[in-house]
């Protein structure tokens, strides 16, 4: 039999290990209500993007292909990943006020392995030209099919003037974020 002065410290210790499972099941499993784990941070990028035709203050059926880099990635999912170089292309409704987008996007994971993200965007102008898109898809191939894929993008549009032209702004470039959750 035990004595009791040993077994004091038991109500602590399932304490603190309830509390570092947090939310997982028995079968260790997250309930379907938990948000999604945030498996990779990747806080810097860059990307120049390019529309086709460019974009004027009316909206109008768009093209457009992107290209970059992320790095300074927080991996926690085990796979080695510090950045990626991605290109994309997409099409939908744009201006250079707002709009929404359809795109593919394939990321060259610094492990050597790819993801194939496919999702949609939303544009957004912010005051002194701009723009902010946040691009949300899933994973349908490659390294962590199934998860989720937030990419913002903070697009600095050096020329405010060709909104007003008739050919638009053909380009433009700025910071990029990017989340991976599974």
């Amino acid at each position: 039999m035990m004595k009791r002065h040993h077994l004091r410290g038991i109500p602590v210790f399932l304490g603190a290990l309830l509390a570092m499972l947090g939310t997982v099941s028995v079968t260790g499993a997250r309930p379907a209500s938990a948000a999604p784990l945030v498996d990779i941070t990747c806080p810097m990028g860059s990307q120049v993007g390019t529309y086709s035709p460019g974009l004027t203050y009316e909206p109008r059926e768009v093209a457009f292909e992107a290209n970059g880099n992320v790095s300074g990635c927080v991996d926690l999912s085990g796979n080695g990943i510090a950045g990626a170089s991605f290109s994309g292309a997409g099409h939908g409704t744009a201006s250079c006020v707002t709009g929404s987008v359809s795109n593919s996007t394939t990321y060259h994971w610094s492990n050597g392995r790819h993801s194939v993200v496919t999702g949609t965007g939303a544009i957004n102008v912010k005051p002194n030209g701009i723009t902010v898109l946040v691009l949300t898809g899933t994973v349908t191939s490659g390294l962590f099919t199934g998860a989720t894929v937030v990419q913002t993008k903070a697009l600095l549009n050096s020329d405010l003037t060709a909104c007003l032209t008739p050919e638009g702004l053909t380009s433009v470039g700025g910071p990029i974020t990017l989340t991976v959750a599974l």
